[in-house]
């Protein structure tokens, strides 16, 4: 059994404000424009070892598909980064003549779909496009659309089969949907569906490529894993022994929430529990060191990467960090300045 090394604090002479966020937002339009609905997400877990193995990155795939990419020495007690890249989506339940019926993957109401181009992942691999509307969707027919509350059992995907086709041999129980992600940059504005946590895991492809021309100067073992069950609640149930979790989430921003879209945010609680109060303190001593646009905050209806960790008693400090996302679950929007504040407070932790 190898000798554990006493955990210590990684030195560098990285500018940790030194951040590109044309950079980063390149990286999460890949990322966005790969489907990947939680229990569908083969093909992000591709990109992901690839992006590896062309950058030189030690890397692993757990048994689930989950990928770990891994710098410093290994033998040294450090940090564990979590984001995720499942997303949420949809799936079968029924096959009609006419029409296509889901249920969600992850918790989004059908109001924030409505209308929205999608792909049907049939298990054969076939792909097929549709789009999510109303039962009866033609204001010139059904008078009563002003009226409609959307959900998954008034509305259906009408799909785009072609001629002679028959919904039934294409489409079965239980295929998967994504929904297309409707990527825009504007202005520092990122705006995209699943941003919630593509953001964080696009920061997470950013900062590999430092650590890896930066390896030298790191003193403890630092691990980007990007989690491929959150969105349905199946959080990190365990991190290397000794190390650190800080999850990388979307930060909230609405309703009382101290969130904002060009700051990161640390948030002290969220709806699992109390965050280590001594991790976030450190979090926030090194965003204010290092002046970085910043909010402590709590979460009103919040799980993340943490949460199993959190319920679970284990003997391991859990904190949570994240760029603030406006309109989460939605067509959401965050803005470069807060990507940048979240990728080098990321940094001052591992380099400060």
């Amino acid at each position: 059994m190898a000798t554990k090394t006493k955990k210590t604090v990684n030195t560098g002479s990285f500018d940790v404000k030194a951040v590109d966020g044309d950079l980063i937002a390149e990286k999460i339009e890949k990322l966005v424009r790969i489907p990947s609905p939680t229990g569908f997400t083969g093909k992000v877990r591709e990109f992901l070892v690839k992006n590896a193995e062309k950058q030189g990155i030690r890397h692993r795939v757990t048994k689930k598909g989950a990928v770990v990419y891994m710098f410093g020495p290994q033998d040294i007690e450090g940090t564990f980064f979590a984001a995720h890249v499942d997303t949420l989506g949809g799936i079968v339940t029924a096959v009609n003549k006419s029409n296509v019926k889901i249920a969600p993957v992850g918790g989004f109401p059908a109001l924030y779909v409505l209308g929205e181009i999608c792909t049907v992942h049939h298990r054969s691999g076939g792909e097929y496009t549709g789009t999510f509307l109303p039962d009866n969707p033609a204001v010139h027919v059904n008078g009563e659309l002003d009226k409609l509350v959307p959900s998954y059992t008034n509305c259906s995907l009408r799909m785009d089969v072609a001629a002679g086709q028959k919904l039934e041999d294409i489409i079965s129980v239980g295929d998967f949907v994504s929904f297309d992600c409707g990527f825009r940059y504007v202005n520092g504005n990122v705006n995209s569906r699943h941003l919630d946590d593509k953001a964080s895991a696009g920061i997470f492809l950013y900062l590999s490529e430092i650590l890896r021309k930066h390896e030298k100067e790191l003193k403890t073992r630092i691990s980007f894993f990007f989690n491929i069950t959150e969105e349905t609640g199946q959080g990190i149930a365990a991190a290397p022994e000794g190390d650190d979790l800080i999850v990388v989430d979307m930060g909230v921003v609405g309703g009382e929430t101290a969130g904002d879209e060009r700051c990161v945010s640390i948030c002290a609680k969220d709806s699992a529990g109390i965050y280590d109060y001594d991790l976030t303190n450190h979090l926030i001593d090194l965003a204010a060191k290092y002046e970085l646009p910043y909010k402590v905050d709590v979460f009103p209806h919040y799980g993340s990467d943490g949460s199993v960790l959190l319920k679970s008693c284990s003997d391991t400090r859990v904190a949570l960090i994240g760029q603030g996302v406006a309109a989460s679950h939605g067509y959401e929007r965050t803005n470069v300045e807060a990507l940048k504040a979240t990728a080098s407070l990321i940094l001052a932790h591992i380099f400060g």
